[in-house]
């Protein structure tokens, strides 16, 4: 009888145990999927790299389908965002030289639609997302393992070198089918470090790939992340700088380049007077290769120091009159007066 008692409470205790573990696994599972819904978990894209945001992304590249192009990608006609031929173009060119010898049988890019379970629009509406060949790269939620994939390395190498993240990668939501673009943008000026003028003829590179500047401007689309960008103008130092970029972001920088001791600085003084010699009665403002540099005095006189040699335009202005300009041609340390230029015509 000790013993018949002793295996029905043995029984009981089991069954509690087994009724503890189960309510404490759905009550992890309803935690876990309140957290995910709310967003304090994140998988997929999200888990690596977040910038989904609509606002964001339609500000840097315009609203969901706009800026299409058609373009032929691997032998298919397809709609991508325009911002994104450039790096198509080089995929294309690597993956053919690689000759991996991988079928592209199907691909899909644009598609206008809210991601697959919700949570906000797909890349796919800004035409910058790519599905490759879904039949053999399936879509897998839950999978926090190995990507079931076909695609070799090599050309996954090849779209990520280009800014594009590989959804194989994506904790808890595999999606080896697809690739998606994320950029940033870098603007300004190539500038002399003691005169702020800009430099007009400088070579730079940006990770090893030239992009040659001419007039000291610069507006640079680049996969996000980090980068090194260097510069090199006869007469200074090379410059050379890494910086990172955070996705879908606007960036302003100005290259300042040190002269280097043999490359001497000229000046450039002059008058500004108003046509038929009236006088100015005000001071003009100045400006050398279009950035104002200082004014003149009540008498038209101005003094433009720290000039570097080549040439240069300098421009007076005031209020609204028509502009005056006079081309220069400045040689190494050159000393140059008597510029006059006449505004109001």
């Amino acid at each position: 009888m000790a013993i018949f008692w002793y295996y029905i409470n043995s029984m009981r205790k089991t069954k509690l145990i087994l009724l503890i573990i189960v309510f404490l696994l759905v009550c992890g599972a309803g935690v876990y999927l309140w957290l995910l819904g709310t967003g304090r978990i994140k998988t997929g894209a999200e888990a690596i790299i977040g910038c989904q945001g609509s606002n964001k992304i339609s500000s840097f590249l315009g609203s969901p389908g706009a800026n299409l192009t058609t373009y032929n990608l691997f032998g298919q006609e397809v709609s991508v965002n325009e911002m994104i031929v450039p790096y198509l173009d080089q995929v294309q060119k690597e993956v053919n030289t690689a000759k991996t010898g991988y079928n592209f049988n199907t691909i899909f890019t644009y598609n206008n639609r809210s991601k697959v379970g919700g949570g906000g629009k797909s890349l796919h509406s800004w035409g910058i997302a790519i599905d490759i060949n879904p039949e053999t790269n399936p879509y897998q939620p839950g999978n926090y393992g190995p990507p079931q994939t076909d695609i070799p390395n090599q050309i996954i190498d090849i779209f990520r070198k280009y800014g594009f993240v590989w959804g194989g990668d994506w904790p808890g939501e595999r999606d080896s089918m697809h690739f998606e673009w994320y950029g940033a943008r870098v603007s300004g000026q190539i500038l002399d470090k003691t005169s702020s003028q800009k430099i007009l003829n400088v070579s730079t590179d940006i990770d090893g790939a030239g992009s040659p500047n001419a007039d000291g401007n610069f507006d640079w689309l680049m996969p996000f992340g980090q980068h090194t960008i260097t510069a090199k103008a006869k007469g200074y130092k090379d410059f050379s700088t890494s910086l990172s970029f955070s996705c879908y972001s606007d960036n302003t920088l100005d290259i300042l380049m040190e002269a280097l001791p043999a490359n001497l600085a000229g000046s450039i003084s002059g008058n500004v007077r108003v046509a038929g010699n009236y006088p100015i009665l005000m001071p003009a403002n100045i400006y050398l290769d279009d950035r104002l540099v200082g004014v003149s005095n009540l008498r038209g006189d101005f003094y433009i120091p720290n000039v570097r040699e080549g040439k240069h335009k300098v421009e007076a202005k005031v209020l609204f009159f028509p502009g005056g300009s006079q081309p220069i041609d400045l040689s190494r340390g050159e000393i140059l007066k008597n510029v006059n230029i006449v505004i109001g015509k």
